[in-house]
This record gives structure tokens, C-alpha cells and sequence, in this order.
């Protein structure tokens, strides 16, 4: 199995390929999030990724490019991307979004429901351990 760095077009590629081989498995999601992330510095290709999130269709949706019509954005460097999705030490989180390191516009209340997404369930479940399953897949091919 290939390893690419974080947010590569390569490591793109590949967790596309995981979300649609999970895509039948994955249950629907009630929370309405439409979300565009831009990630600087990054070390490859252009110095700015954009990408977005969107649960409107009743799934989780991550994709290159802005939405036209978001309900907020996020703005933060390479570095601390990397240390919230990949690294995902919380003490660290805490001090990213208490230290100001990421930018946030637009409707902050749906930064909760963002949230809520990224929080383990609170009981062991078959989603739980799909959601397992997949992380594992992430982490495989992450550098």
C-alpha cells in the first residue's frame, strides 16, 4: 500500500477511493453542514488547497474546490491541518482553537454540528467500528 503526504493530490486520490468503497456502509447524517476549508502553506503543488464539506445530501461529502454557497469557512495553515486531522492529539486542538490558529467566517453556530461529526460516538456501535475501520484505512495511507 502507497503512503503520500498529508493533503497531496495522491493522498486526495486515495481517500476518495476509501470513501467510495465505504460509501453503501456509511449511515445518513441529520446535521445540515456546507463548509469551505482552505489549508496554506502546504509544502507541495499550490500554496493554498481548498477543499469544502457538505452533509446537505445526507452524507458526509468531502471535496477539492469551494462551495459557491457556504454556511462559514475555515482558513489554516498546513501545519496545524496536519495536526488536527492527522496527529489528532486534542491537548494540542485545544490550543489551536484557543490560540487563534485557525480563521473562522461566516455562521459560527454550524462549527458545532462540524464538531459533532468529529466526535466519537458515545457507545460502541457498528458505525463506531466502521468509522474505525475507515480512520485505519486513512492513517494507512497517510505519511
Amino acid at each position: 500500500m502507497s503512503r503520500h503526504p498529508f493533503l497531496s493530490p495522491e493522498w486526495i486520490a486515495a481517500v476518495a477511493a476509501i470513501r467510495d468503497e465505504y460509501r453503501d456502509r456509511v449511515g445518513d447524517t441529520d446535521i445540515s453542514i456546507r463548509a469551505n476549508v482552505s489549508v496554506t502553506e502546504a509544502p507541495f503543488g499550490d500554496d493554498t488547497i481548498k477543499g469544502h464539506i457538505d452533509t446537505t445530501g445526507g452524507t458526509l461529502t468531502l471535496e477539492v474546490g469551494h462551495l459557491d454557497d457556504s454556511d462559514f469557512a475555515l482558513e489554516m495553515r498546513y501545519s496545524v491541518a496536519h495536526q488536527i486531522f492527522v496527529d489528532r492529539d486534542p491537548q494540542a486542538i485545544v490550543g489551536i482553537l484557543i490560540g487563534g490558529q485557525v480563521k473562522l467566517t461566516g455562521d459560527s453556530s454550524k462549527i458545532l454540528g462540524l464538531a459533532g461529526l468529529a466526535a466519537p460516538p458515545a457507545s460502541e456501535s457498528e458505525s463506531t467500528s466502521l468509522a474505525r475501520e475507515v480512520m485505519a484505512r486513512i492513517d494507512a495511507i497517510t505519511e
